[in-house]
């Protein structure tokens, strides 16, 4: 439902030149499930399942010029499926963690210790942060932020 919500969002979404076009925005977030939270939980739930001290994780997002270049020219329907494939793939993942593996935790240098659930948490809460900049009245103009009376 958050990639839905995304993507009803980017399709209502102008362009913002200077800014990352909708769907640049909303496949960025599939690239994060694939190469932040996947691979985090995965590791978690290894050191967990191996007895091995919980990993540390440090802030890291995919890099925004190569994201920008890889997508600009993306369509947003294209954008919500390839979100939408890479949602379904971290879902799954979860759905396959034994009760157990739910307890695996990791220590964030921003987040601090987390679980898997909190994970999940974090993974809401990006897409929240996207989704709400994708509303938010914005004009190329506006330099400070502030594009007037909400």
């Amino acid at each position: 439902m958050s990639v839905d919500r995304i993507g009803e969002a980017a399709r209502s979404a102008p362009t913002v030149e200077g800014e990352w076009p909708p769907a640049v925005v909303v496949a960025h977030l599939g690239d994060v499930d694939e190469q932040v939270w996947l691979p985090r939980i995965d590791a978690m739930v290894a050191a967990h399942d191996n007895g091995a001290p919980a990993p540390s994780f440090v802030w890291w997002e995919p890099d925004g010029d190569e994201t920008y270049d890889r997508y600009r020219e993306t369509s947003i329907d294209d954008a919500i499926a390839r979100t939408m494939s890479a949602r379904i793939g971290l879902l799954t993942r979860l759905r396959d963690l034994t009760v157990d593996q739910w307890a695996a935790r990791g220590q964030h240098e921003i987040f601090g210790a987390m679980d898997v659930e909190a994970v999940i948490y974090a993974v809401l809460a990006h897409d929240e942060e996207h989704r709400a900049s994708l509303l938010l009245p914005r004009r190329s103009d506006d330099v400070d932020g502030d594009a007037g009376p909400a």
